[in-house]
């Protein structure tokens, strides 16, 4: 049979397996306690070095680091956070967890990230909160957002689901922010199948975040807050860990990939990944943007055993659920985006052979659809 290319795929070897055979063979599976069991507290520390942060707290998902990090800064009904749509949906339905609205703002065309310069617009005596979503491991400049939204000293969440090991100015993803999410579901550079991590800098939210975490409990096991079971399982914690110490030769791995497959498009008048002077990108995706025959360019390279994938096809904002609450966005750009967008393989587990197929593939696509 031949071997199908993914755009993503999780990278293990014996030591994750091993470690969670031990695991499993302990029957310590998880922990109640507010600070987590052995492996959570391990990976915790092991990303605040990473990252150079002083907090981190592992949760079961990407989602509920941003639902976690929203009840940390008390949003609420009535309130509301601004968002782009050109996202995932999690960082708007986290919004609507809260009972708050998310208020949808479009990107810029040069990275897809949210428009810096349309933030002030959207910001009222009801906004609480903004999301920056690092896409595609593009860092957005938090340190010019920080000062659109000084004035009115809003707090700021990273969703850097796609972002861990990306660093702008020399700062990393996560770190940004008065608060950074990332996932770790098995289509990110390091994943531990599900789970997610909060990181902060602040002493009284990283409180917060461990009873949020746990029932609202305090240290007596009182519940004095809301909160839920988002904690974090031995096992997910100990993949975690080992796998964040691959991150760097994964991120080496890709970034060499995808150095590959622009050269083999260079040619060809399209928009391909580009990487300012002052950020270092981790490629979570090769992204490209065709103004025509995407449709064509995917059936060709399914064709030869690659698959690619649309990241994202149908904006928030146009989605089923959020057409309901009778809101009317123009997002010309994030329009735009969502017919043009196609992500291309480059992960960490394609072999030399494998990236020069993938190269030399959408090179005969181009040449003969394009």
């Amino acid at each position: 049979m031949t071997k199908k290319i993914s755009v993503n795929e999780p990278v293990f070897d014996d030591n994750e397996v091993n470690t969670a055979q031990t695991i499993l063979d302990s029957g310590l599976l998880s922990s109640s306690n507010m600070y987590g069991g052995k492996y959570v507290k391990l990976f915790e520390k092991q990303l605040t070095e990473f990252l150079n942060c002083k907090y981190a707290i592992a949760v079961n998902s990407g989602t509920s680091a941003l639902y976690a990090s929203l009840l940390s800064l008390g949003v609420t009904t009535g309130d509301e956070v601004v968002v782009p749509s050109f996202s995932f949906t999690a960082t708007a339905s986290a919004v609507i967890a809260t009972g708050a609205t998310p208020i949808f703002v479009d990107i810029s065309s040069s990275n897809y990230n949210i428009d810096l310069s349309l933030i002030k617009s959207h910001i009222s005596s009801k906004t609480k909160a903004i999301i920056p979503v690092h896409l595609y491991g593009h860092p957005v400049d938090v340190v010019q957002l920080s000062e659109i939204t000084s004035a009115n000293n809003i707090p700021i969440i990273e969703d850097g689901a796609q972002s861990l090991g990306s660093s702008i100015n020399g700062k990393k993803c996560g770190t940004l922010g008065n608060l950074g999410c990332t996932s770790l579901y098995p289509t990110k550079v390091i994943t531990s199948g599900e789970g997610g991590v909060i990181t902060t800098n602040d002493e009284e939210l990283y409180n917060q975040l461990l009873m949020i975490r746990n029932h609202g409990l305090d240290k007596s096991g009182h519940t004095i807050r809301f909160g839920l079971n988002l904690r974090m399982p031995e096992i997910e914690a100990a993949l975690a860990s080992i796998q964040l110490s691959k991150l760097d030769d994964f991120i080496k791995i890709r970034r060499t990939n995808s150095n590959i497959i622009s050269e083999y498009i260079d040619e060809f008048d399209i928009n391909i990944p580009i990487e300012n002077d002052n950020s270092f990108l981790n490629r979570y995706l090769y992204t490209v943007s065709f103004t025509h025959s995407r449709d064509e360019i995917m059936s060709f390279m399914e064709k030869q055993g690659i698959n690619t994938a649309v990241y994202y096809r149908t904006p928030i904002h146009k989605m089923p659920f959020y057409q309901t609450l009778n809101n009317e966005y123009e997002l010309p750009n994030t329009d735009i985006a969502s017919s043009q967008v196609l992500s291309i393989p480059i992960h960490s587990g394609l072999s030399n052979d494998d990236i020069n197929h993938v190269g030399r593939s959408l090179n005969d696509a181009l040449k003969s659809i394009y």
